[in-house]
């Protein structure tokens, strides 16, 4: 089975992207403070014309001077440039786009500023909608329709010590969905088994839609919207409808939050070497769970149901040399799950988890040579030349010879991947020749 979602919450830089978005949302205000009290078109709308303007309604006279919009297009990051129109005494803003909403892209937009008093914006100043036609469109690379729901939790790790619980709502829920084609939609909704039935909001891949609310601060506030209980995907379409109910099971339990064990050494990697990243064992984690590392857009681990995913009973993963620049940070992330993972025949696959995610920050120095040492070195004449090369693990390393030293007469004969800090080297062909001269040699 192959599931086109990468892993929640929908990969870290698309995530931490929306999970900003969606702490502001989260931030509750004080009744003495303002807020927005309707927004046009409507909170993870989809479907907008590329020519509308939004339309922000606040609870009481704006500074115009000091409140202000920004829209972002996160297939780009790009800011999208608006023209603001203030009216009704300073209630309504208007936002018409210089340029028109790209079509299937998401916007994300903000609200920051104040009253004539001072008093700052509160409630709830960010929400998203998505441009183009209220089709979906559909994914070429899908094979079968695919529908998630998750529950997940976020930590920081800053030290050696344990990680902690990021301090604004850590907690989140994440239902997402992919359409095979030729099939696509003119809306999706999943009801919540409290009664409410959200949209789902197209993302910037074609075909693939999801909700994503990261605004609760403990397990019990999200399972008061969340439960562990019956949701249901309403698929509707020019051609045909249909529903598909998914149950949430209780007895999948939150993974504890990963832990590295060599965090001092990972703030100070050399980019020319390989590095092995290293974790506490995934408690209660077994081969049918799964353990996801990223860094940046440099290095990412199989997803799960994918060759090569790493099982939840994996402690460590090796980053291969120059992965990295030199004096640079990069923001990581190790996230287990316990997961379950099915397929309805030929209509459908299902995949319901829970994730915990630590964050991090990895730190390289400067790029310094890697030191090769030639030992063990033998020779005879069934043989052949033989030698070790001690290196670092992970690096790759390559053997070669020369009959008379010149520098366009080196010939590789052997190129090994070094496992545990040597690497055997045999040149058989060293039997038939009269002299011959060796050297060993990194390789990106």
């Amino acid at each position: 089975m192959k599931l086109h979602y990468r892993p929640f919450p929908l990969g870290v830089r698309f995530a931490r992207f929306l999970i900003v978005a969606s702490s502001l949302v989260g931030s509750h205000c004080v009744s003495a403070q303002p807020v927005i009290v309707s927004t046009v078109p409507a909170n993870l709308a989809v479907g907008v014309s590329g020519a509308t303007p939004v339309v922000f309604t606040f609870s009481e006279p704006m500074n115009p001077v000091a409140t202000a919009a920004q829209f972002i297009d996160v297939s780009s990051y790009q800011i999208m440039a608006t023209v603001p129109a203030w009216t009704a005494g300073g209630t309504v803003l208007t936002c018409t786009p210089l340029t028109p909403w790209p079509a299937s892209h998401m916007i994300v937009w903000t609200v920051a500023g104040a009253t004539p008093s001072g008093t700052p914006l509160g409630g709830e100043p960010a929400g998203m909608f998505t441009a183009g036609s209220s089709d979906t469109g559909c994914d070429t690379n899908t094979t079968m329709l695919s529908l998630t729901l998750s529950k997940g939790c976020l930590y920081n790790q800053t030290s050696p010590a344990a990680p902690t619980l990021v301090t604004t709502s850590p907690y989140g829920f994440l239902a997402c969905m992919s359409l095979p084609c030729p099939r696509d939609a003119t809306n999706v909704s999943l009801q919540l088994p409290g009664g409410a039935t959200p949209n789902l909001g197209a993302t910037p891949i074609p075909g693939h839609l999801t909700l994503l609310d990261y605004n609760y601060a403990s397990p019990a506030a999200l399972d008061a919207v969340y439960a562990n209980s019956n949701y249901t995907f309403s698929i509707q379409s020019v051609q045909s409808n249909q529903e598909v109910t998914l149950t949430f099971p209780s007895a999948l339990a939150q993974p504890p939050a990963p832990h590295l064990t060599n965090f001092a050494a990972s703030q100070a990697i050399n980019p020319a070497q390989a590095f092995t990243l290293s974790w506490d064992p995934f408690s209660g984690g077994t081969t049918a769970d799964c353990i996801y590392v990223e860094v940046g857009s440099l290095f990412q681990t199989p997803a799960f149901g994918t060759n090569g995913a790493l099982p939840g009973t994996a402690t460590s993963v090796l980053i291969p040399a120059n992965t990295f620049q030199p004096n640079q940070s990069y923001p990581g992330s190790i996230t287990f799950y316990h997961l379950i993972l099915a397929t309805n025949g030929g209509s459908y696959i299902s995949l319901m988890y829970r994730g915990t995610i630590t964050q991090f920050t990895l730190n390289t120095t400067t790029a310094s040579a890697v030191s090769l040492v030639l030992t063990n070195v033998a020779w005879s004449k069934t043989g052949g030349f033989s030698c070790d090369v001690t290196s670092p693990a992970g690096q790759t390393v390559v053997a070669e010879c020369s009959a008379d030293l010149l520098p366009g007469d080196w010939q590789a004969f052997s190129t090994n991947n070094c496992v545990s800090n040597a690497v055997h080297f045999n040149d058989p062909h060293s039997a038939t020749n009269a002299h011959l001269f060796y050297r060993a040699r990194t390789a990106p």
